[in-house]
């Protein structure tokens, strides 16, 4: 029987505020209060760590700032930038933490934290709009006007506004430690012990202190640590042509773009949102790709269409610049190369191997977690977020849900051995790869929501209760957003019509 009252919220993006949400909304009874007031009996005692000065995650956007546009020269030279826990190492603790202590901020460190989103200011959404909010929210009519020139989608400044709101309203903020990053996560007996640092970034110093908690759950999100695919010779590539390799995450404007050779590296939805900006200002633009889309043919389309080079995959830099393909092809030095690869899922802090990413840099899987949520060992460690689906916000949402109820006691986990049976045959089924924490939307209903339901609070409602009618709404925001690629690829729409809907 888990005893959960004190809850750790690592990350404070949509998923890490939705499991605030959903846990003080449950009460000490296992009855949850969602949609209505916040319970007045509450279970939990709720605190969220967020490493920047504002909650949001990714739809908190910096414009004026970026993330470096590759990891600094020392660790491109150890041939090991592929990996995250090099680009985003784990951080040596202070031996005095115990009793609470101050040090200089260590600003190399700093920056390997990656906190920067990768939303930029001409960015708009690619699911509909009922989809970009959890169940609860309002939802709003004005999106579902068909002659905004981006429907059925927000642009970023609508989503980042309904965030805000919506924690605002719920006064969220009440139980978020802003600038607040968690070094380490450790079981001490019954409790997780947290290793916390404090920036102050007026005084450039760092305040380090430790706190135990009943439950931990990892909300940190997918969109933090750039993935930067390996290839020869790309270390030296960037010594000698410095300025010219960058990923999609530090991408703010095509004017860096105008004029310029442009190589960009990668074949799914980010590849797409940078590339139809970038090719009507370039000079010439090659998509270096693997092969075709999995899911989506559309963009298989789109990266080969007119005005675009499709490359294969890079085989080597050259010194000089040139850069090999694997079908044997040479191009001499390009202006910008811009990798739109991914992210890496990256638990740093967590000192746990029971759960741990598998198969870094290639397609990576987290082991251990019965239905993308629950720790199979240790039930008292969960994770928001690792789901991957057009239904983004309602599968955080779902397992926020299943967290709760199972926390408050209202809902009961099945045995470790059906835990691990469970995620045993999700691999013999779809791979131990990225693809075990992927449901499409026409199934995700049947073979994930309505599961985690069965561990939700009393009177909690499926997350697709109403919205479920509506799944058909992705397949309409499938069709317009190539459309909108089209048009604003070629022109047809300005960069300011994608910003004034």
């Amino acid at each position: 029987m888990l005893d959960i009252e004190k809850v750790a919220v690592i990350g404070c993006g949509p998923a890490g505020i939705a499991s605030i949400y959903e846990l003080l909304h449950t009460t000490k009874d296992g009855e949850s209060t969602v949609g209505k007031a916040a319970a007045e009996n509450c279970k939990f005692k709720v605190t969220g760590f967020e490493q920047k000065d504002k909650a949001g995650g990714i739809w908190y956007p910096n414009f004026d700032e970026a993330d470096l546009p590759v990891p600094p020269q020392d660790l491109l030279d150890t041939e090991k930038y592929n990996d995250p826990h090099v680009i985003s190492p784990k951080v040596e603790i202070p031996s005095d933490v115990s009793g609470g202590v101050k040090k200089p901020t260590n600003k190399i460190l700093n920056e390997l934290e990656w906190k920067r989103s990768g939303i930029f200011r001409n960015l708009y959404t690619n699911i509909a709009a009922r989809f970009t909010r959890f169940s609860y929210m309002e939802n709003d009519d004005k999106y579902y006007d068909k002659s905004r020139r981006i429907y059925p989608f927000m642009t970023h400044i609508e989503l980042c506004d309904r965030i805000d709101k919506f924690i605002e309203t719920e006064k969220l903020n009440d139980y978020i430690r802003f600038n607040s990053s968690v070094k380490s996560v450790t079981k001490v007996g019954d409790k997780w012990r947290l290793v916390i640092k404090k920036t102050n970034v007026d005084l450039d110093e760092d305040e380090w202190y430790e706190e135990d908690f009943d439950g931990v759950i990892m909300s940190n999100g997918q969109f933090t640590v750039p993935n930067f695919p390996y290839s020869p010779g790309m270390a030296e590539f960037n010594r000698n042509f410095p300025n010219s390799l960058m990923h999609s995450n530090s991408y703010r404007s095509p004017d860096e773009f105008k004029g310029k050779r442009v190589l960009v590296v990668g074949g799914s939805i980010s590849t797409i949102n940078v590339l139809q900006y970038i090719v009507p200002v370039a000079e010439s633009v090659a998509v270096s790709s693997r092969g075709d889309h999995p899911l989506y043919p559309w963009i298989t389309k789109a990266i080969r269409s007119e005005g675009i080079d499709h490359k294969t995959t890079i085989k080597e830099y050259k010194p000089n610049g040139d850069v090999v393909f694997t079908d044997g092809t040479v191009e001499p030095r390009f202006d910008k190369i811009v990798f739109t690869t991914g992210y890496h899922r990256h638990f740093p802090f967590l000192n746990d191997k029971n759960v741990e990413v598998t198969n870094i840099s290639r397609s990576e899987r987290i082991k251990g977690l019965y239905y993308n949520t629950f720790s199979i060992e240790d039930p008292s460690l969960a994770v928001a977020g690792a789901t991957t689906s057009p239904l983004a916000f309602h599968s955080m949402e779902g397992s926020a849900a299943a967290i709760a109820g199972v926390w408050s006691g209202a809902g009961k986990l099945p045995s470790k051995e059906e835990q691990k049976k469970w995620e045993q045959e999700r691999i013999e089924k779809v791979g131990d790869n990225a693809s075990y924490h992927f449901f499409a939307h026409t199934l995700i209903k049947e073979q994930y929501f309505d599961v985690l339901e069965k561990f939700m609070a009393k009177g909690r409602l499926n997350p697709l209760h109403v919205d479920g009618d509506h799944v058909n709404d992705i397949e309409k925001g499938i069709e317009s957003i190539e459309k909108l690629f089209y048009k604003v690829k070629t022109g047809e729409f300005s960069i300011a019509d994608t910003m004034n809907p």
